[in-house]
């Protein structure tokens, strides 16, 4: 049974060739998408699917954690990414809105003593950067 099947069925959420195909989106891209991006990629396949669809499939997936969700607020816009691709971490420009993806995990250690020293069950986190990459300085 492929992976995101697995995902979606787990999460009691409908298996739709628009979800099916969003999930292939992300999984296929490096870096994070905008809605609109993904909107547009999945309506070369399916030309009867609506932005609010899109929309409306990106929510359920992150409330299910399947997708992550990074705000730019540089761009006003929200950025997606698959969330069982890789833990990531990014640094987020705040001038042109770009992002790096950082693949080294600067909390873990952290996060795991502050949960112990709090009596407190870590079970993810999250960490954003906003400066300005080279170009913007």
């Amino acid at each position: 049974m492929n992976k995101h099947v697995q995902w979606l069925k787990k999460n009691k959420l409908k298996v739709t060739p628009a979800r099916m195909k969003m999930l292939d989106i992300l999984e296929n891209t490096e870096g994070l998408l905008p809605a609109e991006e993904i909107f547009l990629k999945l309506k070369d396949e399916l030309p009867n699917v609506s932005l609010s669809t899109v929309y409306r499939s990106l929510e359920q997936l992150c409330n299910n954690d399947i997708v992550s969700a990074v705000n730019i607020e540089q761009k006003k816009e929200v950025h997606y990414e698959l969330a069982h691709k890789h833990h990531a971490h990014h640094l987020i420009c705040l001038s042109c809105g770009k992002v790096i993806h950082l693949h080294d995990c600067p909390v873990h250690g952290y996060a795991d003593k502050m949960g112990e020293k709090h009596g407190f069950n870590i079970t993810e986190h999250k960490l954003d950067l906003y400066g300005y990459c080279p170009a913007c300085q």
